[in-house]
């Protein structure tokens, strides 16, 4: 079933949050260009192409409002978690886009959307089965790829109403059985693909599902969050001519329109060959390491394995206590160049407390250690008098153990008694006690 009034109630939600955290979001994309991106450039000895490219991303609004979005508009959480995504991309990311794969989605072009105005993307999950690559890595090409088209949409094409920051998804699941389920992949797309790509499927439509398929996913709901069943829909075929139109869909799935393979894809693009990598030779793709960015140019020679990402020698991190950190707490950037600089990163009532717990302790833990022996001597001493006195009516305490506690109770004053100095040296030596 399909509920449209949902859909457009979550739409327009969406869009009122969009417009309503403009100020905040334009703030942010300031912060993102004038402070972390110059961070990350100085920590990582970025080249120009990475920084090029890594600033791009950092400048898409669509993107930068799903991640404030996702933390609930909380900018030092934001920045916090968009500095590790720009690492990842950096590291992980780019070099994937450099790999030739195959296609796996398949997104109609402009002005073909849903009623609400997002782009429709189609995916045939038989498709999976013939992929002689990774299916990590065309998964990775296929969700940058619809990012940019989204913001290729902003950017390029006239619109009327707001610009759409989702889509909605076609899977075909015809032929596909439930023993083919790669439950290792959908795990791997909740844990590793959404946290970054956070917010920008508004609907999932599974078509030509079975009553298999409807079983499995009434087992799979009762683990999976409010926020992802409420996105996935299963209509039938003349539900879905009745939302989309068939205007709008392709003709194996009702519509008036071509075949999908004779409809061409808005993924591949001149603007997404503009701002994706340049394919390398292929003996620099197998020689080059998976972990690390590739050079943007083929024609350039292939740095070193970690050139793009080693610390340059005239940076150094300083850790959040070092002594010579002057944002004592949070860990800053030193360079011979520029100023010291605090990284971004959560500044709460957490990380307040516990910086004044450190510097607390740094101040009276000898205090603290000194006055704990004494109260455990004098507890000793007192148990001691307690054990030689006998009360009335009850036994003396034997010799033997008299004996024995004696040189217990002289060791114990003698303790206390060297504490107590050695304690009023180091406030005499040390008066701040750091």
């Amino acid at each position: 079933m399909m509920d449209s009034v949902i859909l457009q109630t979550q739409n327009d939600s969406l869009v009122l949050q969009f417009n309503n955290a403009t100020a905040d979001l334009a703030a942010l994309l300031d912060t993102l260009h004038d402070h972390v991106l110059q961070q990350l450039q100085l920590e990582l000895a970025l080249s120009d192409p990475d920084t090029v490219w890594l600033s791009e991303w950092l400048s898409d609004q669509a993107s930068v409002f799903r991640l404030l979005r996702r933390h609930k508009f909380i900018r030092p959480f934001t920045l916090q978690e968009i500095r590790s995504i720009a690492i990842w991309r950096l590291r992980t990311l780019r070099p994937t886009l450099l790999l030739p794969i195959p296609t796996l989605l398949h997104c109609l072009p402009p002005p073909i959307t849903d009623p609400l105005g997002r782009p429709i993307v189609f995916l045939k999950l038989t498709s999976l089965q013939s992929l002689t690559c990774s299916v990590h890595d065309v998964f990775l090409q296929e969700v940058e790829r619809l990012r940019l088209h989204l913001r290729y949409i902003r950017d390029h094409c006239a619109h009327t109403g707001p610009f759409p920051l989702q889509y909605i998804v076609l899977i075909d699941l015809d032929g596909l059985s439930i023993q083919n389920y790669n439950l290792d992949l959908c795990s791997w797309i909740l844990s590793d693909i959404i946290p970054r790509y956070p917010g920008m499927l508004a609907a999932v439509f599974l078509l030509n599902h079975s009553w298999l398929h409807s079983g499995a996913w009434s087992v799979a709901k009762r683990i999976l969050p409010a926020s992802i069943i409420t996105r996935v829909f299963f209509p039938s075929s003349a539900q879905l001519v009745s939302y989309c139109s068939a205007t709008n869909l392709p003709a194996e799935y009702g519509g008036s329109l071509p075949t999908l393979d004779q409809i061409e894809d808005a993924l591949r693009s001149p603007y997404q060959t503009q701002h994706l990598p340049p394919l390398p030779p292929l003996s620099d793709i197998s020689d080059a390491s998976p972990a690390l960015p590739f050079p943007s140019s083929s024609s350039s020679p292939a740095p070193p394995p970690d050139s793009s990402l080693q610390r340059s020698p005239s940076t150094i991190a300083l850790p959040p206590l070092s002594s010579r950190n002057p944002f004592f707490g949070y860990p800053a950037i030193a360079s011979a160049s520029s100023p010291h600089t605090i990284r971004h990163v959560q500044r709460g009532p957490r990380e307040l407390l516990r910086t004044l717990a450190v510097l607390w302790w740094r101040r009276w833990h000898r205090s603290v250690w000194t006055w704990t022996w004494v109260g455990i001597c004098a507890a000793a001493l007192v148990l001691a008098l307690r054990l030689r006195r006998p009360r009335t009516g009850t036994r003396p305490v034997p010799v033997r153990v008299a004996k024995a506690i004696g040189p217990m109770v002289a060791a114990a004053q003698a303790l206390v008694r060297a504490i107590s100095t050695r304690t009023s040296r180091d406030v005499q030596r040390s008066p701040m006690g750091l």
